[in-house]
């Protein structure tokens, strides 16, 4: 595994490796001891998948404390337009957002910190995204932004967005606790 650093401090990208043959192929998502040397969390409590169709967004989720938490995520089949937003108030990177296409067929993850939101959008039919949490799901603490309100640009797919996540606040609206 490689970490790579992106523009938002603490968010990185890490390069996956994955061993193929004439079965198909292996790649690890996670691997404490490797985690423990690029100084990332050990612990996820939570993991859970979710299935998507092409143009599906998902987010832009976070919880806030005292069940805040760290995200490491992938796409284990088809691919992803992946984004995190920095909601650290005091961080330079402030309402900043950093966007990377997570593809299955060449694995990595994304290492999203405390205090960022996080959301995504299928590239693909039947897109599997793969979600590790360090706390587990709050429903006191389950917030998000609206995900079209921190000046992404998103691809030029219709976006299918449920109730939910069209009707969170805007950034611009947003008080952050972090």
């Amino acid at each position: 595994m490689e970490l790579k650093s992106t523009s938002l401090d603490g968010c990185f990208e890490v390069k996956l490796r994955s061993f193929e043959d004439h079965r198909g192929s292996l790649t690890k998502v996670f691997h404490q001891p490797t985690f423990a040397d690029l100084n990332l969390p050990l612990s996820f409590p939570e993991e859970y998948f979710s299935i998507s169709q092409k143009g599906v967004v998902r987010g832009l989720h976070f919880q806030v404390p005292p069940s805040s938490h760290a995200k490491s995520v992938t796409c284990i089949s088809g691919s992803i337009f992946d984004v995190a937003v920095d909601l650290r108030k005091n961080s330079p990177t402030f309402g900043k957002h950093y966007t990377t296409v997570i593809d299955s067929r060449q694995p990595k993850l994304l290492f999203i910190p405390e205090g960022f939101a996080h959301g995504f959008m299928a590239l693909e039919d039947h897109t599997i995204f793969l979600n590790r949490s360090t706390s587990v799901y709050d429903p006191e603490c389950d917030a998000g932004i609206k995900w079209d309100s921190c000046g992404i640009i998103w691809p030029d797919i219709p976006p299918i967005v449920s109730e939910k996540d069209q009707n969170m606040p805007l950034l611009s609206m947003f008080n952050s606790p972090f």
